[in-house]
């Protein structure tokens, strides 16, 4: 009896755990472009970025109560050091940008492979550190910014 109510429980957790986009391939739990209801998620970049590409850069975000930058790449596929990161800028207007900090942190977000929160602002551009040598074709990147209103 025991072990029938231990299956039961991991049962019903497995249940209520699992997203219905796991059972059905169909339908995509993502988050939606509604800034109203969801917030917004906009893709930067999901192709081989060097660093003679123009950085990729969101549109006009507004004015977000949160902003996550998700950036991914794989630094072996074309022989690059290991402790190669991009790095975000922020903008208020779009032209004069500045090293976007990390939330609550005084310093400038970068990754190689995961997301950053960064303080709120009405663009973001996601690129590789000045003085980086990338060259043409570079890494396959990733970028994506999700927003919060």
């Amino acid at each position: 009896m025991r072990s029938f109510a231990g299956i039961s429980t991991v049962m019903l957790i497995f249940a209520v755990l699992t997203p219905l986009s796991a059972v059905d391939s169909d339908k995509c739990d993502c988050p939606k472009d509604d800034p109203a209801t969801h917030g917004r998620v906009e893709t930067l970049i999901d192709k081989e970025l060097s660093s003679t590409d123009r950085i990729p850069t969101s549109s006009n975000l507004g004015f977000p109560k949160t902003v996550t930058v998700c950036m991914f790449f794989d630094p072996t596929n074309k022989g690059y050091p290991q402790n190669m990161k991009l790095v975000v800028e922020g903008s208020v207007d779009g032209r004069a940008w500045f090293p976007a900090a990390i939330s609550g942190r005084d310093m400038q977000a970068s990754s190689a492979s995961g997301c950053v929160q960064v303080a709120p602002t009405s663009y973001v551009r996601v690129g590789w550190p000045p003085g980086a040598n990338v060259l043409s074709p570079g890494p396959h990147v990733i970028a994506q910014v999700e927003v919060s209103y």
